[in-house]
Formats: structure tokens, C-alpha cells, sequence
């Protein structure tokens, strides 16, 4: 499936993680005790996701990250946090980094593998997602087709969406807030549609770091929201629309 580093200081967290990643997800794992030894793995270890502790001696997780995002061939690596309840605000601050998501320790068995299960889905969803924007890039006969970007995690919504637009627009899809602003960057699409939670940059970073294209007039952006009964003053002010998730299935028709 995937190469994963376990980077914990715990050696019964590696072990746990190392048997749960190898039997029940086929993965090929290796361990790292701290931060420096994690960093000293990557250069012969391709690792395609990591499993960071924040606290650990030697180099604890939020340096590990601060040196990820500093290299040029380690830098979009997907990171999940391995971190304790009472570490909220390091959180916080590792989730602004751009990480994949966290897990709570103690880890237990069903809410880990359950967990696990949803990073990698949603990896493998992005993967297939990044192969056919190269394939639709690749055969586009029509490049001046106005650019419409829907980043969301709901599948059947973006299908959806993505069938009833396919005709007059070139649609692009991402299901999470990172890979959406690099594409939003690349294309400069006119049109957003957000949904929420979005995992890696959430839909307010989202908006916030593509604000100045929207005060200009140059991009909309459409917040679709499950509950659309309270909205407060700062979310009005990030989001040109927001509306409801059965509402956008009718504006977009």
C-alpha cells in the first residue's frame, strides 16, 4: 500500500502502529525514535506518509515539520500528528503547517484503524484525482473553457457536480484545501465551490489566502454548508455565497 515512517519515542506506539500498518494495511513501515533520527531515515527511506509525535527529545515534531516544509523533495510529504489532548494548541500549530490530520493518544485499536483507514482513503482519492487532472490536461481540446474549482470531500457531490458542469466548463476537483490552492494558483478559476472540513488547509484558510483575487472581482466563491441556519459575520465576509448543500445541486444545474 503505502511506505510509512512512524516517528515516536514510545517504542510501544511504534510497535502498535508498525503491526497495524503491516498486517491490516499491507504497508511497508519503518520506525524512528526522535526527530533527528526520523530526518536521518528520509534520505534512504522513500516515505510516503509519516506519523509524527509532537513530543519527543532530540527534535520534537513541530521541527520535524519545520525541516519537512523546508525541503524541496520532502515538502508535500502527507503528515498525520500523533499528539495527546493536552497539546491543543501545539496542534493548532502543526495544523497550520499543513498536515494531513491528527489522532489522539492513547491510540486505541478500532478508533486507530478506523482513522487510518479514512487518511488513506483519502490519499488514494488524491492520487487518482492528480492522474486524471494530468490526463484531462493532457487530452483538453478546449483550453479556453472557463475554469470552475469544486474542493470538497464529498464524493457524490462533486460528481455530481462535476457531471452537470463537464459541458461548458473545464472542472477541476481536489478534496482537500492544499492540493485546491495549488490548482486555484495554477488555473486561476473564477469559480469556487468549498466544502467543509476540509482536511490539509481548511475552507476559511482557503479563502482567506485567495481574498485578494476575490475583492478584485476575479474569482467567486460558494460555501457550501449542511447548516446554513447560523453563519456568523466572519464567515459572510470570507464567502461571496453561502448556501446549502441541496441548494448548490439546484444553482449549479
Amino acid at each position: 500500500m503505502f511506505n510509512v515512517l512512524i516517528v515516536d519515542d514510545d517504542p510501544n506506539v511504534r510497535l502498535f502502529l508498525s503491526r497495524l500498518l503491516s498486517k491490516k494495511f499491507a504497508c511497508t513501515v519503518e520506525q524512528a525514535k526522535d526527530g533527528a533520527d526520523a530526518l536521518a531515515k528520509l534520505k534512504e527511506f522513500e516515505a510516503e506518509v509519516i506519523f509524527l509525535d509532537i513530543t519527543m527529545p532530540v527534535m520534537d515534531g513541530v521541527e520535524v515539520l519545520q525541516a519537512l516544509r523546508a525541503d524541496e523533495k520532502l515538502k508535500d510529504i502527507p503528515v498525520i500528528v500523533l499528539s495527546a489532548v493536552s497539546e491543543k494548541e501545539t496542534v493548532a500549530k502543526v495544523m497550520s503547517m499543513g498536515v494531513l490530520d491528527y489522532m489522539l493518544k492513547p491510540l486505541l485499536y478500532d478508533y486507530t484503524y478506523n482513522r487510518i483507514k479514512e487518511f488513506f482513503d483519502i490519499l488514494r482519492r488524491r492520487k487518482k484525482s492528480h492522474d486524471e487532472e494530468e490526463v484531462e490536461e493532457f487530452i483538453d481540446d478546449s483550453p479556453d473553457k472557463e475554469k470552475f474549482l469544486i474542493i470538497s470531500t464529498d464524493n457524490e457531490l462533486v460528481n455530481e457536480l462535476k457531471n452537470k458542469l463537464k459541458n461548458n466548463y473545464k472542472v477541476l476537483t481536489s478534496d482537500n484545501g492544499a492540493e485546491g490552492l495549488k490548482l486555484f494558483m495554477k488555473y486561476k478559476p473564477k469559480t469556487v465551490v468549498l466544502g467543509e472540513h476540509l482536511p490539509l488547509l481548511n475552507e476559511k484558510l482557503f479563502a482567506t489566502k485567495i481574498k485578494p483575487f476575490r475583492e478584485s472581482g476575479a474569482t467567486k466563491i460558494f460555501a457550501i454548508k449542511s447548516d446554513v441556519s447560523n453563519i456568523g459575520k466572519d464567515e459572510k465576509e470570507l464567502y461571496d455565497y453561502i448556501i446549502s448543500t441541496e441548494k448548490s445541486k439546484e444553482m449549479f444545474s
